[in-house]
């Protein structure tokens, strides 16, 4: 949790204790906050829930103890891919340079032990290895209650990177803000820009072109310098077919003298 969940993390332990007829020092706030500050707000929440609902437990009032068990029982790997999963993600952008691909610091342990194996064409071999690999590290992310931090691997194909960032978002890996920063900014046109740009206050007495101005003018001088390319391509490929079409006359009339010379 960060600082800025205290708040809201102070008022779910006050409504905890009112159910045990309590109030919550602030001291008392301050260690539990310490205890659980690692974990994610949400989860948090839930398992308080999960220890106020259960009907054996639910009885006392919760220890740290007593909510990290609910958490690890709500969510098993705390948000980590399972070893098959996890699997499946590095294949399908590992020997592709145009995928992009998230993955963890276990799924980077585990693939990074069995790549020899792999390049030696072994895959079973390999995604025996990498199980095996990664089973471990993943028990000691979740002992560690050490959540997933999902790394980035960059592929070259810009369709197949949207499509990869938009499905790590869906599934909370990663925020739609940073999700849209690695992403190329669009081009804006010039002409939109301009008209963002106009100023429609007081005309200024110094008589100089605005922003807009320059906008549209460049504007226009690309549009001009466009134009002036597609004419000179345009008379470069007619000269091409006249030179063509002259080469074949001379041909076909070099052809027909020499027809009539043996007739």
């Amino acid at each position: 949790m960060p600082a800025t969940d205290k708040a809201a993390f102070t008022a779910l332990i006050a409504k905890t204790w009112r159910f045990y007829e309590k109030t919550p020092t602030a001291e008392t706030v301050a260690d539990w906050f310490d205890v659980l500050e690692g974990i994610p707000l949400d989860a948090i929440a839930i398992a308080f829930k999960r220890h106020l609902t259960d009907p054996k437990a639910g009885q006392y009032l919760p220890k740290p103890g007593d909510i990290i068990r609910q958490i690890h029982a709500a969510q098993p790997d705390q948000g980590h891919p399972g070893p098959e999963e996890a699997w499946g993600l590095l294949l399908r952008f590992a020997n592709d340079e145009r995928e992009t691909g998230l993955y963890t610091e276990p799924m980077r342990q585990a693939w990074e032990a069995c790549g020899p194996i792999l390049k030696a064409g072994d895959e079973i071999g390999a995604r025996m290895c990498f199980l095996e690999t990664y089973r471990k590290a993943l028990k000691r992310a979740i002992e560690t209650r050490t959540p997933p931090k999902w790394s980035l691997s960059m592929g070259s194909d810009l369709e197949r990177r949207k499509i990869a960032l938009q499905t790590a978002v869906a599934q909370g890996w990663i925020s739609a803000d940073y999700a849209q920063s690695l992403l190329p900014a669009p081009v804006a046109n010039l002409e939109e820009m301009a008209g963002l740009l106009e100023y429609h206050g007081p005309k200024a007495d110094i008589d100089q072109p605005t922003l807009s101005e320059q906008f549209r003018a460049l504007a226009a001088r690309l549009r001009a310098s466009q134009a002036d390319e597609e004419t000179r391509s345009m008379q470069a490929e007619r000269e091409h077919h006249e030179a063509i079409n002259a080469q074949k006359a001379q041909i076909k009339s070099g052809h027909e003298n020499r027809t009539r010379r043996t007739a």
